[in-house]
């Protein structure tokens, strides 16, 4: 039995106050109220070793369950929490969520549903509006809970509690995101206007037609929900600088040679599965030396000439290698085995944080955060 819903979220008990999410004209309400009890209802019949399908979403003994595999995966609630099903108020369909069961019955009641008695269609597996799990959150805007701030503090003790909400903390909310910038009364040529949002555009890429990111490389193209992350100290901004081969040396063309990368102020040894988490956490900044927290990679190019001027084609590459382990004495290295043919190369950087993603700097305005050199082979 498949009970995937529209909007999966832990709420917080002020993120339920039903006179902000309740529009009082709204005809479905009463029919998603019915549709919550059924679900409910079915969901006590539920047991972890219940038979399931792949991105299905459900309440088993009280605790938030995901199909993985074709078996039940669990999740507790918070303290004081119950997994159900809830009716949604501003559109139709329902959500499974974390809330106390003094708010389940509050929400449900305001619909002016008692029974399940109308609900036992909607509430089937065939006719319920699904979305994968990896999806839930990028339902419409209206339907994303903010929770104030004094509530906020008060629920979330300590940051693996806010880790674990689906609500968006008002306290986090980023006011200039909602300026395009066009306010300024002096803007530079070309300037165009900002995207904005009101809620940090944590719904964004349900405005694009592409898979979510999701942890994996997608060729063809994803949309990455996850946040930036954590920005250093301008004064402990990433450099680095070729020791070899250094910028027009020469090396011998099919020998194996060694590149010597000089780095400073990026904490390497810092990396995590490129197949399944690429981009899949917010760039982390190690809280004692101030520093990011990543790794580097090299990448040689063959060119027609040095003073080439057409763009080089980033699919084709003579050597590429990451470079994971904690720089020696301020270096990483990697062995070129085998070396390259006869010709002219461009070498350079790629320094990223543990995710793979590119260095994000504290300012517009710094430095070079990557090298890049030129160098033969004969």
């Amino acid at each position: 039995m498949k009970f995937t819903t529209v909007f999966v979220a832990t709420l917080f008990s002020a993120a339920l106050a039903l006179p902000r999410y309740i529009p009082r004209d709204s005809s479905f309400l009463k029919q998603n109220g019915e549709a919550a009890i059924a679900l409910n209802n079915q969901f006590k019949s539920l047991t972890v070793n219940s038979s399931c399908t792949a991105g299905e979403n459900a309440c088993v003994n009280g605790e938030f369950a995901q199909c993985v595999n074709g078996a039940f995966v669990l999740t507790s609630c918070g303290t004081g929490e119950v997994c159900a099903a809830l009716p949604l108020v501003n559109s139709e369909g329902t959500s499974i969520t974390c809330a106390t069961q003094a708010q389940v019955n509050s929400r449900i009641a305001a619909t002016g549903a008692t029974s399940a008695s109308n609900a036992t269609s909607s509430a089937s597996p065939s006719n319920a509006t699904s979305a994968p799990p990896c999806m839930s959150t990028l339902a419409s805007a209206s339907a994303v809970a903010i929770a104030p701030s004094s509530t906020a503090a008060a629920s979330t003790a300590n940051a693996s509690d806010a880790q674990s909400s689906f609500t968006l903390l008002s306290s986090l909310v980023q006011t200039g995101f909602s300026q395009n910038g066009t306010e300024d009364s002096s803007p530079e040529p070309g300037e165009i206007a900002s995207v904005t949002s009101t809620n940090n555009f944590i719904n964004f890429c349900a405005t694009v037609n592409l898979p979510l990111t999701n942890g994996t490389q997608v060729a063809s193209g994803s949309c990455n929900p996850a946040p930036m992350g954590v920005m250093p100290n301008v004064n402990n901004t990433p450099t680095a600088k070729f020791v070899y081969p250094a910028n027009l040396d020469t090396v011998k063309a099919n020998t194996t040679f060694t590149v010597v990368l000089a780095i400073d102020h990026l904490d390497t040894g810092f990396f995590v599965n490129p197949a399944t988490n690429y981009f899949a956490a917010p760039q982390m900044v190690n809280e004692t030396t101030g520093n990011v927290m990543g790794h580097s990679h090299v990448v040689i190019e063959r060119l027609t000439a040095l003073n080439q001027t057409t763009p080089t084609n980033p699919t084709k590459f003579s050597f590429f290698k990451g470079l994971n382990d904690v720089a020696v004495n301020g270096t990483l290295s990697t062995v070129v085995t085998g070396g390259v043919p006869a010709g002219v190369y461009r070498l350079a950087s790629i320094n990223a944080a543990a995710n793979h993603q590119p260095i994000l700097a504290s300012v517009a305005q710094h430095g070079a955060i990557d090298d890049m050199v030129y160098f033969m082979a004969e």
